[in-house]
C-alpha cells in the first residue's frame, strides 16, 4: 500500500513538473516573439524617422537578379579615430598575410588574376549608417578589352555608428584570359531598401604589392561622394556613379 502511495506521488510530482516545464517554454517563447516583434517595430520607427534622403538622383532602381556575385577575400573595418593612411598600412599588414598563403604566379609578361582594393567611408550624420544590401560594380580596361567583374558585395558597408573606413580586398579575372596590364577607370556603389546611408569616400586601387606575380605600376580612382544613398521602397537600388576618373596602370 505504501508502495503505491509513494508511486501516486511520484507521478504526481512528475506532472507538476511537465506543467511547470510547459508554462516555462510558453513564457520563454513569448518572450522571444516579444523581442522580434519590438525589433521589427524598432527598425520600421528607425526608418519612419530618417524618412527619404536620396540625393542621388538615381533611387528607385529594380535590379535583375544577379547570375554571379562575389565576396571579399579580405574585409577590415576601422574606427572614426583611425586615418586613411594608418588604416592603409594596417590594411597591407593583413593583405600581405592573406596573399602569403595563395599560390604565386609564373612570372611570364601576363597574368590570369588581379587583386584590388575597395574603400568606403561613411559619415557621421544621424542616421548615416545603414544594415541593408551594399555592393559595388568596378569597371576595369586591359590588354584584353573592357571587363566588368560580378557583383562585389560589400558586407557590412556603412553599418557603423562611427564613420570609419572600410576596406575590402578582391580578386577580379576575365574567364578564359591572361592579361599584360589593367587599368580601373570608374565604379558604382549600390545601397538596397530604405535604410539610408551617407558616404562620404569611395575608393579602388590596384597596387602592384597585392598581385600574385612581378607588376609594375598602380590605377586608382579617389571620389568623395558626399551624398545620400536610399529609397522608398524596400526591393529597389539606388547608386551612386564615380563618373570616368581613374588614372593610371599596373603591369605584369
Amino acid at each position: 500500500m505504501k508502495k503505491i502511495h509513494n508511486l501516486k506521488t511520484v507521478a504526481l510530482l512528475i506532472g507538476v513538473f511537465w506543467i511547470v516545464s510547459c508554462e516555462k517554454s510558453d513564457l520563454v517563447n513569448e518572450t522571444n516573439q516579444s523581442l522580434e516583434i519590438e525589433e521589427v517595430e524598432k527598425n520600421n520607427l528607425n526608418q519612419k524617422n530618417e524618412g527619404f534622403k536620396s540625393t542621388t538622383g538615381n533611387d528607385g532602381e529594380i535590379l535583375k537578379d544577379f547570375k554571379e556575385t562575389v565576396s571579399p577575400v579580405l574585409k577590415v573595418h576601422f574606427d572614426d579615430d583611425v586615418p586613411l593612411q594608418e588604416a592603409m598600412l594596417k590594411f597591407d599588414k593583413e593583405v600581405k598575410n592573406y596573399l602569403s598563403n595563395q599560390s604565386k604566379q609564373i612570372n611570364k609578361d601576363f597574368s590570369t588574376e588581379w587583386y584590388y582594393r575597395v574603400w568606403v567611408k561613411t559619415g557621421t550624420q544621424t542616421y548615416n549608417e545603414t544594415d541593408g544590401p551594399v555592393g559595388a560594380y568596378i569597371r576595369f580596361t586591359t590588354s584584353a578589352g573592357g571587363y566588368t567583374p560580378a557583383f562585389n558585395w560589400m558586407n557590412g558597408a556603412g553599418n557603423s555608428l562611427d564613420g570609419g573606413y572600410d576596406g575590402y580586398l578582391f580578386r577580379g579575372a576575365i574567364p578564359g584570359a591572361a592579361v599584360e596590364w589593367v587599368e580601373v577607370d570608374y565604379g558604382h556603389l549600390y545601397l538596397k531598401g530604405m535604410n539610408g546611408w551617407f558616404v562620404k569616400e569611395f575608393i579602388c586601387q590596384l597596387w602592384q604589392s597585392d598581385q600574385t606575380i612581378p607588376a609594375t605600376g598602380f590605377s586608382q580612382f579617389w571620389s568623395y561622394p558626399n551624398v545620400w544613398l536610399d529609397n522608398d521602397t524596400a526591393d529597389a537600388w539606388d547608386y551612386y556613379y564615380s563618373g570616368n576618373i581613374g588614372t593610371g596602370r599596373i603591369n605584369f
